[in-house]
């Protein structure tokens, strides 16, 4: 019973997900919310891989017979795999290189490459939700109170992200079977790896989660540096990104103090 239940609080994390998307639609300013979101999303990605995933990457390679450098490389090789993928989808996704430019006169272009943020970023954070939904079952499964803590903490980073992909996929209105799946993966991707573990009754081996944990890890690094920075360096004039910046890192504050 305490594994079904703690696969229900999977759930909670994809909720956030779903607010941030809702969100996405009862609002007007739609390009004032992209900025904004994208300023939140780039903090909190790389609150995630500095506060979170490397410190659990740490952790995880601590209780293996590895040396000190052969860990390293381990770990650096599949984050740098990680990194190659998104940047191999970058050439078999169409239009998404695009120059920057204050004042915008090529709208298709600058939507589509909305879109190909809104898509890359799907993708590497439906992988990562899937491994953080086994790491919050495995808690849930020990104490359900630090369990639903940890999928609130979750959810805290969800829901800008979940604004970010939802108002960047938002800019063009082709694809929409895509995108509808893109999102409904993201809410249920936490609960589907949390599910995984739940059929199989135990925990994938460790050294098979450090290096899917370092391969997501690496993928939203790609994203946050070489996308959404050079996003937010577009729009360094509005006060949009400030906010949005500010607004990111009072999110990691706040997970901080959850966890």
């Amino acid at each position: 019973m305490a594994n079904f239940e703690a696969l229900l609080i999977t759930l909670i994390a994809g909720i956030f997900f779903f607010i941030g998307f809702t969100l996405v639609k009862f609002v007007k300013r739609k390009k004032e919310l992209a900025i904004l979101a994208t300023g939140m999303a780039l903090v909190v990605m790389l609150g995630m891989v500095f506060f979170d995933l490397i410190p659990e990457i740490i952790e995880m390679s601590e209780n293996n017979n590895f040396d000190k450098w052969e860990k390293l490389v381990y770990i650096l090789t599949f984050m740098i795999l990680g990194i190659f993928l998104l940047k191999l989808f970058d050439y078999f996704l169409p239009n998404h290189h695009h120059e920057h430019h204050e004042h915008e006169k090529n709208h298709t272009e600058h939507n589509h490459h909305l879109f190909h943020i809104g898509f890359i970023t799907a993708f590497s954070l439906i992988l990562h939700n899937i491994l953080e939904g086994m790491s919050i079952y495995i808690i849930g499964t020990e104490s359900l109170v630090s369990g639903l803590l940890t999928a609130f903490a979750v959810g805290c980073h969800n829901l800008p992200l979940g604004i970010e992909v939802a108002s960047s996929m938002e800019a063009i209105k082709q694809n929409s079977y895509i995108k509808k799946i893109l999102l409904i993966l993201l809410v249920i991707s936490s609960s589907i790896g949390a599910f995984c573990l739940f059929l199989i009754g135990g925990e994938l081996p460790q050294m098979v989660m450090l290096a899917l944990i370092s391969l997501a890890c690496g993928m939203i690094l790609y994203i946050a540096l070489f996308e959404l920075l050079l996003e937010i360096m577009a729009y360094l004039k509005r006060r949009e990104t400030y906010y949005g910046l500010a607004i990111g890192a009072i999110i990691i504050l706040l997970m901080t103090f959850i966890h």
